[in-house]
């Protein structure tokens, strides 16, 4: 009887985990159509108007890119090139070297021309100390901070207060912007006076070719690794992200694509430091602050808004990447747990933070389900079916929502353009819940392990190995 209730538990958990999945394909769904209507009418306005989207951009607020760098010589000058050459106008770009040992600033010299600068920290977050402050010669935009080492978030806070524009997007040192990011970023901003955080769609450029600091044409990477990374963005960014939207309870905005009203931040104290999973505990306490202040406000995705960056290549890289967020996962409900269940707070409350539960939990039910459920029927137990009922729910349902990932992208983005590249996607997601699940369910289960072990992950900012892909020389980043 236990052995039934047990496995009959473990069941239940996985097909309402798995089952919030399918609904959330759905909601996704509708958002996209939404989306795409609002664009295209917007499109049609401007056009009627005249204006051009470099002109729309004029008319909305500056925007302080802060990219925090430790040791990113690899591919820092192409990151920072793409950024400043973003069809936006009102644009400034800091560079925070987190006390990098590598050839981060030297790199950045040369290609830039940098100086040093008088500018210093105009904000009034505590951090660690500023060395030197640097300003390019061929693009006054530019600013590159070095400082002593403190974190990811005490680099983002150096560049909370060094910004001199109303609104901030923290990014980091591995990204490659597409053109009109930036705007499709903003532009909820004046279209929503209550719009206080942004966020756009990622994507893996593992496998395309960057030329000229963009991707000129989409490819697939070569390894599994890498492909089934591929699909798992596909379905966190092209299902979960719009259901969040369509509900209006965002707890993640990527610490890689997000915009923000930059005094808001300072209000809160800005990003926490030393904190495991910095970007989703600042949106969590904004949620928190703003609804127990009674203070209207929205914090959207676009689907318009692309952003591309790369995945680890190596498995000891993927392995520490996971941990990491997982422990920022769990970090952040703990220290926010007041708010699950709690409809004080909203579909925040009652919708996101359950569901986020559910996912940090998700990996142990799945492990005790697979190592427990075999021998329980070895042991005559439970019968044979229900064996194969949970691992038709963890396999079939997971492989499902995968697929219908793979399909909304197809049928609204296009991304894939060639067939081949299609099948490709496909083939990673049914191979997916074999080889790459098992590995991200153990690398996620060691989170909790270093949680409460109190073992401070050291290697939290210690970028994974970047591929090597030199910006031509003598490319300044003007267009």
């Amino acid at each position: 009887m236990i052995a039934w209730l047990f496995s009959g538990v473990i069941i239940a958990s996985l097909v309402v985990y798995h089952g919030f999945n399918f609904l959330m394909v759905v909601l996704a769904w509708l958002e996209l159509r939404r989306q795409r209507h609002i664009g295209t009418r917007r499109m049609r306005v401007l056009a009627k108007s005249g204006a051009t989207l470099p002109g729309v951009a004029a008319t909305l607020p500056g925007v302080a890119v802060i990219v925090p760098a430790y040791n990113e010589s690899v591919s820092i000058v192409r990151t920072v090139r793409s950024i400043l050459r973003s069809a936006y106008p009102h644009l400034q770009v800091i560079v925070v070297s987190d006390g990098s040992t590598d050839r981060t600033l030297s790199v950045l010299t040369e290609a830039f021309a940098l100086r040093p600068s008088n500018a210093r920290p105009g904000g009034s977050l505590p951090t660690q100390n500023v060395r030197a402050v640097f300003v390019s010669e061929t693009d006054a935009r530019l600013l590159v901070v070095d400082k002593r080492n403190g974190g990811k978030a005490d680099a983002l806070n150096v560049g909370l207060n060094m910004a001199s524009q109303p609104l901030v997007l923290a990014t980091d040192a591995d990204v490659v912007f597409d053109a009109h990011a930036l705007l499709h970023l903003a532009l909820p901003f004046a279209l929503h006076k209550n719009t206080i955080a942004t966020s756009g769609m990622i994507r893996l450029y593992n496998g395309c070719a960057v030329t000229q600091n963009r991707v000129a044409s989409v490819g697939v990477p070569s390894t599994l690794l890498e492909l089934c990374q591929v699909v798992e963005y596909l379905r966190a960014y092209g299902i979960g992200r719009l259901f969040f939207n369509r509900l209006g309870g965002h707890l993640i905005v990527s610490g890689a694509f997000g915009l923000f009203d930059r005094q808001l931040l300072l209000e809160l104290g800005g990003y926490q430091a030393h904190a495991v999973g910095e970007d989703m505990e600042l949106v969590a306490r904004i949620h928190r602050h703003c609804l127990e202040q009674n203070r209207p406000y929205r914090i959207e995705f676009s689907a318009n808004a692309l952003c591309y960056t790369e995945a680890p290549h190596t498995r000891l890289d993927f392995g520490k990447q996971r941990t990491r967020w997982h422990h920022g996962l769990l970090t952040t409900l703990r220290i926010h747990r007041r708010m699950a269940f709690n409809p004080r707070y909203g579909s925040i409350g009652v919708v996101t933070f359950p569901y986020f539960v559910l996912e940090l939990y998700a990996p142990a039910l799945e492990a005790i389900g697979w190592l427990t459920l075999p021998v329980l029927w070895l042991a005559g137990l439970i019968p044979s079916s229900t064996v194969f009922l949970f691992a038709a729910v963890s396999v079939l349902m997971s492989m499902s929502v995968s697929l219908a990932a793979i399909l909304l992208d197809a049928i609204h983005f296009g991304h894939f353009r060639r067939a081949s590249d299609r099948m490709v996607v496909v083939a990673a997601a049914l191979v997916e819940p074999f080889w790459y699940r098992p590995f991200t369910v153990y690398y996620r289960l060691r989170a909790f392990y270093r949680y409460y072990r109190t073992i401070h992950l050291k290697t939290a900012w210690k970028s994974p190995a970047r591929a090597a892909q030199p910006a031509p020389v003598g490319d300044t980043g003007r267009r």
